[in-house]
């Protein structure tokens, strides 16, 4: 049930909110620049198909008994994926090192760590003008750590997206923290070992 909690969430959750994010957008501009609301509506079509695709393969999963879909799973590659300069706030993504010695639950992690907290800053944030988003793999494992310059805003009702994270790390071996950054904003940092990786 846990890793079903965070699948729905991690997945399924975060493309729902690029939706409503992606449509606020959309309002905000559609009178003055039917362009950029032309192009969150495509936005909008393709975060939809890829939400109702992972869906469908959880209800396969609770209702045949299906093995889970494991393959392809995230690699670190595909975080460069939440790079965006087209909207508010921008994210920059920087991945270095070893990345191809990454084994695929902790890679597939780290993406979902990262993609959790740019959602969140995204959700979160109020007048963040940029998220950054550095991965450093080395011999000592995997470093992550996504910041943001925004005014903190607590959500109205807490979420069980850091929840998640904090599991996926446990279950890994690592350790992960979420707060304020000195100076001002956001930051989440997780580090995963590189003891015990079979690679």
């Amino acid at each position: 049930r846990e890793m079903l909690a965070r699948d729905l969430h991690d997945t399924v959750a975060h493309h729902v909110s690029a939706i409503a994010i992606r449509a606020q957008a959309g309002l905000a501009v559609a009178e003055v620049k039917p362009d950029a609301a032309m192009d969150a509506l495509r936005v909008i079509e393709a975060e939809a198909s890829r939400t109702l695709a992972e869906m469908r393969s959880m209800v396969r999963v609770l209702r045949v008994g299906d093995a889970p879909d494991l393959a392809p799973g995230r690699t670190l590659a595909d975080i460069q994926e939440l790079a965006s300069n087209e909207l508010s706030p921008r994210v920059d993504v920087r991945v270095t090192g070893d990345t191809d010695s990454i084994p695929p639950t902790v890679a597939a992690a780290v993406f979902r760590m990262a993609q959790e907290s740019v959602t969140n800053a995204r959700r979160h944030a109020r007048g963040a003008s940029i998220i950054d988003v550095v991965v450093e793999a080395d011999e000592g494992g995997v470093r992550l750590r996504v910041t943001n310059d925004g005014e903190v805003v607590p959500a109205s009702t807490p979420g069980y997206g850091i929840t998640g994270m904090m599991e996926r790390v446990s279950l890994l071996g690592g350790t992960c923290q979420s707060g304020r950054a000195p100076g001002g904003g956001w930051v989440v940092t997780a580090v995963l070992p590189r003891v015990g990786w079979t690679t």
